[in-house]
């Protein structure tokens, strides 16, 4: 079975792949979007996903990581990122079995209970991946069962839950490295913890 981590460098997503990487024996893909818009949360969440794919990989087991880039610097609005990740988890999954003759069987992001996704953004995601897919074997969406945020750090190794990152609008300090805002939705929410 190969599965594709769509890894955002947040809590959530660095759950998803420890899970899997410890529970299963899946030959694990996991493919971080360098979304990139006004709020240059791009620079932090890339570099969370670089310390969590090195720690996962000398802790757990080794797996593949790749990266793509989408800029939404010009837009008001940056859209969806499930649906970012569903556009890309397509042509990720076109690519690996061009470039291997292997199919992605599945693709799956981090949620938690927190999270008040309507299941019709779901419904569109797997669509949006299975269009950008030149086979009609496209990757099935697969969920973990979700589970609270508090519930995720714990399960996560300390160190781990450390690298992650979460906040929607980094304030960058004059050394040019990043704090949270501390008042975006996923900084409330955890904050709250």
């Amino acid at each position: 079975m190969i599965t594709l981590v769509m890894l955002s460098g947040g809590l959530d997503s660095a759950y998803v792949l420890a899970k899997l990487l410890s529970e299963t024996d899946d030959d694990i893909i996991a493919h971080h979007i360098h979304l990139i818009t006004s709020t240059a949360r791009h620079k932090p969440e890339a570099e969370s996903c670089r310390k969590i794919v090195d720690f996962c990989q000398n802790e757990y087991r080794p797996f593949e990581y790749t990266f793509s880039t989408i800029d939404r610097r010009g837009y008001v609005y940056h859209g969806k990122d499930l649906i970012s990740a569903a556009f890309e988890a397509g042509a990720i999954s076109a690519s690996y079995l061009m470039a291997t003759g292997n199919h992605v069987n599945r693709w799956t992001v981090g949620i938690s209970l927190e999270d008040n996704i309507p299941d019709v953004r779901f419904r569109n995601a797997d669509k949006v991946c299975r269009s950008n897919c030149t086979k009609d074997d496209a990757p099935d969406l697969f969920l973990l069962d979700p589970i609270s945020q508090q519930e995720t750090i714990d399960y996560l190794p300390y160190n781990l839950y450390k690298m992650t990152w979460s906040c929607r609008i980094p304030q960058e300090g004059d050394d040019g490295s990043y704090s949270p805002c501390g008042d975006c939705g996923t900084c409330r929410r955890l904050n709250d913890l």
